[in-house]
């Protein structure tokens, strides 16, 4: 689905950029080059590619039109099998680039999670954030899952921000005893707003939310649910994820 321009871009550096509209470009950023077990980075681990370099370029290039920017990559920046010095140096362009990054989308972990970025001066400020979304594909102890957006766009000044994300899922053990002849049944399991009392998804509000968990036991325990895609608690990730 890429015109052959970002095609064979991607064939050689594994990272792209597409403009959509006038108003939004969409970059999808190589997380291998940050990849803790990828031993070509013994070679060269500051900058592999230029990557990070590319991506400052095309995000001015944004900024100076007044477009925003969607990143699509894999490895959350932050996550242990992302190298900690390319998350350092990547979380500075997002600080730089806040009024140009409106969403940023990950993988990787299976489960379900968000990244909070902050501001290098003011600690307490959230200048962006990441959706960690969780895998439709199998994984151990995790039910299958996708997401669904909903985006402010498609009219002149749209802000291009993530309104709204629902999360579906279906249960692996009851879709097995049904047998293959059955189809698995898919189910709403939240809708973020919602079900997380949030006011909006802006970096401000994930903030707002990380602060309540941490005082209030029933939230926390409810998105603890969802980020292990509502699989029975003996089955669950045994550790904390505040």
């Amino acid at each position: 689905w890429l015109p052959e321009e970002q095609l064979e871009m991607f064939r050689v550096d594994g990272f792209y950029s597409i403009e959509l509209s006038p108003e939004l470009k969409i970059i999808g950023v190589n997380s291998n080059m940050c990849l803790t077990y990828n031993f070509f980075l013994l070679l060269e681990w500051q900058d592999p590619g230029t990557e990070l370099a590319w991506l400052v370029q095309e995000l001015l290039a944004s900024e100076l039109k007044g477009q925003k920017v969607h990143l699509l990559s894999h490895i959350p920046p932050g996550n242990d099998d992302c190298l900690g010095s390319w998350g350092r140096e990547f979380s500075k362009i997002i600080n730089r680039f806040e009024g140009t990054v409106m969403a940023q989308f990950y993988g990787h972990t299976h489960n379900d999670e968000f990244m909070v970025f902050y501001d290098s001066e003011d600690k307490d400020r959230a200048v962006n954030f990441g959706f960690v979304a969780p895998s439709v594909t199998t994984y151990t102890n995790l039910n299958p899952a996708y997401r669904m957006y909903t985006v402010d766009g498609g009219y002149e000044g749209a802000s291009y921000r993530v309104l709204e994300s629902e999360t579906y899922i279906f249960n692996m053990a009851e879709a097995n005893s049904a047998g293959e002849a059955t189809e698995p049944e898919w189910y709403k399991l939240y809708t973020a707003t919602q079900d997380l009392g949030m006011e909006n998804l802006f970096p401000q509000s994930w903030d707002k939310l990380v602060r309540d968990m941490a005082t209030d036991e029933t939230l926390y325990t409810k998105f603890f649910n969802y980020y292990n895609q509502d699989v029975p608690q003996f089955l669950r990730t045994k550790y904390d994820i505040i």
